[in-house]
């Protein structure tokens, strides 16, 4: 049994100021899945595009949109979302004040660029 935290030694910031919290990794002897916290400060986005994996997410913070292809949700604590492997979309924080955080489950490896030990 592995028992993480949201903490500074886990923590990688994207180039945009986001922040990702590997809470559950391979490295840890997950084998099949991983798990994020990522928080989008106020004002920010992610990038907008796609990945080859699959993301399970699960709003826990703030209020934020997720714009896709040829549509566009307002999110909110308490909503799930699937995204599929392949679809374009982005993460937008609408709030000036508070920041959007969510968990996020990809399969194991699929994301290497912002790991620990973190480095832009």
């Amino acid at each position: 049994m592995v028992i993480t935290g949201r903490n500074t030694e886990n923590m990688c910031e994207t180039r945009s100021g986001n922040k990702i919290y590997w809470l559950v990794t391979s490295e840890m002897g997950a084998p099949n899945f991983e798990i994020r916290y990522i928080e989008i400060p106020p004002g920010g986005k992610s990038s907008y595009g796609s990945h080859e994996h699959e993301h399970g997410v699960f709003i826990v913070q703030g209020k934020g949109k997720i714009r896709g292809k040829n549509e566009e949700h307002e999110l909110y604590p308490g909503l799930g979302i699937f995204v599929a492997g392949g679809e374009e979309h982005q993460w937008i924080n609408v709030s000036s004040e508070e920041s959007f955080g969510f968990i996020c489950v990809v399969p194991k490896g699929a994301e290497k660029e912002v790991k620990p030990p973190c480095s832009k």
